[in-house]
Order: C-alpha cells, then sequence, then structure tokens
C-alpha cells in the first residue's frame, strides 16, 4: 500500500471499506454476469420477459406469453428449447418495482446488441440493487454494535464475500432489489428499535420503516409479509416504549405499503383468487402439496442444505478439499457466531444496567431492544421458506437471503469483540478466498454443462474478455481496499469506538 493510499484508508476507513466491499461483491458478480451465457438459468427468461412486457406498457400475468421476438435471437433460441407453460411470464406473481427499474437499462443493453439482450441489463440491474444491500448490511452491523464501524465493515465484507448471493445476484432474478428492500427493512427496525447514531423520533422513526416496508412489498410477495412482520414489531415496540401516538405510528408504519402495494395485492387476488399467486403456480406447474410445516421446519436435513449452498457454492463447483470439512466449518462459524452476540448483548445491558455508561475506552452498550427485534425478524424467512415448501414449492437457498445482514451482524460481533479486528479481517478473506476459488471454476463449470448446441449463443460467455476481467480486478481491488480499512478502524475490541456518520 502506497504512503498517499495508505493514509487516506486511515483517515476515512469505514467510508473506503464500505466502497471496497461493494467493489468485492460487484465485481464478482460482474464477471459472473457476463461469463454465464444469456438464459443459463431457466427463471431468467420469464424475468426478462417480464421486462419486456413492461416496455410495451403491459401488465403481464402468470399465462402471459414471453414476447420472443421482441427479446432476441437467444431469448427465441431458448423458448423453442422449453414445453409450453415455460413460454410464459410465470413469475409475474411478482410485483412490478423491479421489472419497471430495469426497463431503462434492458432497453440500452438490447439497443446496443448485446448477446442476451435486455437480459443482461435486468441482471446489471440485480449486481447493483445486491451492491446497494451491502452498503444497508454495513449501517445495521455497525448500529446493531453501537456504532462500532469495524463490527459494520466485517459484517459488510461477510455479506459481499458470500459465494453463493454473489453468484444470485449476477443473474437475471429479483432477488437483488428484494434483498436491498428488505435489508432496508431490517436497518429501518433497528433504529426505530434504538439502534444508530442518535435518537430517532418516534414518528420519524415510523415512518422510514413503513417506506422501507412499501418497496419491499413491491419487489416480492414474501417481501411483502417479512415487512408485515417487521411493521407488527415495529408497533409493538411504538406501544411499548411510547415513542409516538399509535394511532399516527400505525399510520405511518402500515400507510405507504396499502398506497402503493395495495392495488398489486388485490389485483392478485383478483386475478388467482389469492394475493400472492402462489396457488395459481402450483397448478401451473403441477405441484403437490409437500410436507406439512412443522415437519418442514424440524427437518434438519433441509436447513443443511441451505446453510451448505449459500456458504460453499457459487455453481456447483466444489471448493477445495473435502465440501463436508468446508460446511462443518460453515455451521460452527454461524452457532458461534449466533450464540457468542447473545452473550455479548445480554452482558452489555447487565453491564449498562440503569443508565451507567461504558468505561473509558470500553465499547459502548449494545441495544439489546434493536437486537431482539433484529433476531425476531431474522426468523420469518424460515417460517416463509417452510410454508412454500409445504404448499408444493421448491425451496431455493436465496429466499433467505433476507437473514443475511442480521446473521452476519452477529457473527462480525462475536468475531471483532471476543476475538479481534484481525480475526474478522481473516473471517472475510477466507470467504472471498472460497469465492474466487469457484470464480474462476464457474466458466469451465458452464462450458462442461452447455444449454444448446455448439457455437449458439446460449453456450457462450456475453461480450469481450475485457469486460470479465475487469470485474475481477475490481473485486481484487475491493477486497484489499475493505482489508485494509478493517485494518486501521478504529473500532473492536478494547478500542475506543466512535460512531461514524450515516
Amino acid at each position: 500500500m502506497t504512503g498517499r493510499l495508505r493514509r487516506a484508508v486511515a483517515a476515512r476507513p469505514a467510508l473506503l471499506g464500505v466502497v471496497g466491499a461493494v467493489l468485492l461483491l460487484a465485481g464478482g458478480s460482474w464477471y459472473q454476469a457476463f461469463v454465464t451465457p444469456p438464459y443459463r438459468f431457466i427463471d431468467e427468461q420469464a424475468h426478462a420477459g417480464y421486462v419486456l412486457e413492461l416496455q410495451h406498457g403491459r401488465l403481464p400475468s402468470i399465462d402471459t406469453p414471453i414476447d420472443a421476438a421482441a427479446g432476441g435471437g437467444a431469448l427465441q433460441e431458448r423458448l423453442a428449447m422449453e414445453p409450453e407453460r415455460r413460454r410464459d411470464v410465470w413469475v409475474a406473481n411478482n410485483p412490478p418495482l423491479t421489472y419497471l427499474l430495469a426497463v431503462g437499462p434492458s432497453a440500452l443493453t438490447r439497443a446496443l446488441g448485446v448477446p442476451g439482450g435486455p437480459l443482461v441489463g435486468l441482471r446489471l440491474l440485480n449486481v447493483a440493487a445486491t451492491a446497494g444491500a451491502v452498503v444497508l448490511a454495513y449501517l445495521l452491523a455497525r448500529d446493531l454494535a453501537g456504532g462500532d464501524p469495524t463490527v459494520g465493515l466485517v459484517g459488510a465484507g461477510i455479506v459481499a464475500a458470500m459465494p453463493h448471493l454473489g453468484f444470485v445476484a449476477a443473474l437475471g432474478f429479483n432477488d437483488g432489489t428484494s434483498l436491498l428492500a428488505t435489508t432496508a427493512v431490517a436497518l429501518a427496525l433497528a433504529r426505530l428499535a434504538g439502534a444508530g447514531p442518535g435518537p430517532l423520533d418516534g414518528v420519524r422513526a415510523a415512518r422510514w420503516l413503513g417506506l422501507a416496508a412499501a418497496g419491499a412489498a413491491l419487489c416480492r410477495p414474501m417481501a411483502l409479509v417479512y415487512a408485515g412482520a417487521a411493521v407488527l414489531l415495529g408497533a409493538a415496540i411504538t406501544w411499548w416504549r411510547r415513542q409516538a401516538p399509535l394511532p399516527i405510528a400505525a399510520a405511518w408504519l402500515a400507510g405507504p405499503t396499502a398506497v402503493s402495494a395495495g392495488w398489486w395485492y388485490a389485483l392478485s387476488w383478483a386475478r388467482y383468487g389469492d394475493p400472492t399467486g402462489s396457488d395459481a403456480l402450483f397448478e401451473k406447474f403441477d405441484r403437490q402439496p409437500g410436507a406439512p410445516l412443522p415437519e418442514i421446519l424440524t427437518t434438519r436435513g433441509i436447513w443443511e442444505s441451505n446453510l451448505r449452498t449459500i456458504a460453499t457454492r457459487r455453481l456447483e463447483a466444489p471448493l477445495p478439499g473435502d465440501p463436508y470439512l468446508w460446511y462443518q466449518l460453515a455451521l460452527w462459524v454461524l452457532v458461534v457466531g449466533v450464540a457468542g452476540a447473545a452473550v455479548l448483548v445480554v452482558r452489555s445491558a447487565v453491564r449498562h444496567r440503569g443508565g451507567r455508561s461504558a468505561a473509558p475506552g470500553r465499547a459502548p452498550a449494545l441495544p439489546g431492544t434493536a437486537w431482539a427485534a433484529s433476531a425476531a425478524l431474522a426468523t420469518v424467512p424460515l417460517v416463509l421458506v417452510a410454508q412454500h415448501r409445504a404448499g408444493g414449492g421448491t425451496i431455493h437457498p436465496r429466499y433467505l437471503f433476507p437473514m443475511l445482514a442480521p446473521v452476519s451482524a452477529a457473527i462480525a460481533l462475536t468475531t471483532v469483540r471476543l476475538l479481534t479486528r484481525w480475526a474478522g479481517a481473516a473471517l472475510v478473506a477466507v470467504l472471498a478466498l472460497a469465492t474466487w476459488r469457484q470464480t474462476r471454476a464457474s466458466a469451465d463449470w458452464l462450458a462442461d454443462h452447455p444449454t444448446g448446441p455448439l457455437g449458439s449463443v446460449l453456450v457462450g460467455p456475453i461480450g469481450p474478455d475485457l469486460l470479465r476481467v475487469a470485474g475481477l480486478v475490481a473485486a481484487v481491488a475491493g477486497l484489499a481496499l475493505l482489508l485494509a480499512a478493517i485494518a486501521v478502524s478504529t473500532g473492536g475490541r478494547g478500542r475506543p469506538t466512535t460512531v461514524a456518520p450515516s
């Protein structure tokens, strides 16, 4: 590190560390977006079809045929390989926000003649939205740690380096915008519950949570339920603490969602008989109900499989060495990290009982109510995924992504406070190296598992090599910047902590 760069990082470690975390995620996912052939993963064709319908000024249903001619040769070729029911915009049970945001980028990549056309614009929107979620993950971890920027940087680094997140962020799905919105919900709830750089007026806190909830409701039905749980928690905390008149707070908590997204769920109810369209989708694809909800929730193998995928998988390329060992390491980090955070929060509450301030040089009090609310909210995706499976749906690990930021905050807090910031940096580095190993292998895996004939646009990477190399360079630079920022950060165990500006 040059002297000038060292001084820059030392002067504003939090800001530059967040920039590094964003580059780490965005660079790796940028590479993945261009190395993955168009429409390689089946849902992409339907998501792109949704964007095309909006470009024509039409709001599709789950039975609207995908406009193959507007999508270009790659989409036409992909649809020709599919049965009739997979030639519709079957993802149109999702609200339109993601696809409205993708109208411009998709039109641009289509006009530029990029292989894959409108899909590439949707992929890049997904990358950008996920990168935004990394920024919010920093704020959440920092605020839950009482303003400790080191914990914030480690938390953001864990999210940015998570192997499966970087992979999903690169595809033409709606997971990036959904993760951005649900992380905003988690942050707004934590601040309403007392976390953050300063006291927040009760009505203002309710307003921010209500707006974040509305954004989530406009991204995905599961995100609506997640946001609804946060709103209920926020209302309970507001009533308990008497932070604001409950009718006014309730209006701000629920009003934005009712005004901006209520029409969509009413329309879905009229179209499909339920506000999420799930039953109609299960019928469309001949899905049968799964096991009862309690059985799914208590089936260990389901959750082990999801954790293994999120923590150790990018594509199907295995990590070097024993994959089971990698999974066991991830499991222990999760269990110890969450348990350690619980111990730290309880210990902080005992030490600061009666409003006593922290001793000089000691870490500040942890916002116990905010941690309790975050923990309760983090369990919601587990129930939603289990309920989806019970109804006949497929369990996708990406449906659990709303848990990432709160869980990463807990792991970061335990690592930095019980060990050192160096342990946090090491954890981020190990995750990044695991992702790097699978990123390099992804091109080989994709080449070995083509979805079309040799020479087809469906089997090769998108664009020139320089595009992909630029992403890898950005990711490496981002990791270096993030690790340097963690190394010089002023937070952590036994160090004075300052609150970084929001």
